[in-house]
């Protein structure tokens, strides 16, 4: 139990130190080795339908359906009488909220390879849509795996979820309105407060037994 734990440290230390150094060198830097050829690599792929497709699944990450999606998951599980579990879902505004300002902090300006018509106004550094993906994605698998049955049903669903996740992140690539390390940070800095969440709910639920 003890090496469970200290590896489950050393790796959350580590995501930290390469979260913050990220989010340091996009402050610098416009952006990193390697973002612009990804991008252009992904909008090679372009056509019609595939555009249509990933404007679909990135207007998940849009904060009108945000919003529905994360009061909807609430009313849910305080319906199921799972307190413990619907405080996680409501505190996911604070790390949505850190993110909006490291935004500003970092102040990256956006790639200028967008494929969409309106070119969102905010800045590039961190995903908001991968943040939020990573975030409310990995709180649908954390519920999926402890409270659905069979195994096989489970698992199906973690691994829609998990490529879901991915095809967000890849979406705002492709439409160019982000870089690839925009992504990452996003994802870097969803899975520190997923893991601070998860925490805190298990301490809350722990109180309540």
């Amino acid at each position: 139990m003890t090496a469970s734990r200290n590896w489950k440290l050393g790796a959350l230390v580590a995501s930290g130190l390469l979260t913050l150094i990220m989010f340091v060198l996009a402050g610098i830097f416009p952006n990193f080795p390697g973002d612009e050829a990804v991008l252009v690599g992904f909008q090679n792929l372009q056509s019609p339908g595939l555009t249509a497709l990933l404007r679909v699944v990135s207007g998940l990450g849009r904060w009108p359906v945000s919003l529905v999606l994360v009061l909807a998951t609430i009313l849910f599980l305080l319906r199921q009488r799972r307190r413990a579990d619907a405080l996680m879902v409501a505190l996911l505004v604070f790390p949505i909220a850190l993110g909006l300002g490291l935004k500003l902090a970092v102040g990256r300006p956006r790639p200028e390879y967008s494929l969409i018509d309106q070119i969102p106004s905010s800045l590039s550094f961190p995903s908001g849509h991968a943040l939020f993906a990573l975030l409310f994605g990995g709180v649908l698998i954390l519920l999926i795996q402890e409270n659905i049955r069979p195994r096989w049903a489970w698992r199906s669903m973690l691994a829609g979820l998990a490529l879901l996740i991915l095809v967000v992140g890849a979406s705002r690539v492709y439409l160019g309105v982000h870089w690839p390390s925009d992504v990452i940070g996003g994802y870097l800095l969803g899975g520190l407060a997923l893991a601070g969440l998860i925490w805190l709910r298990n301490r809350w639920a722990a109180r309540g037994r």
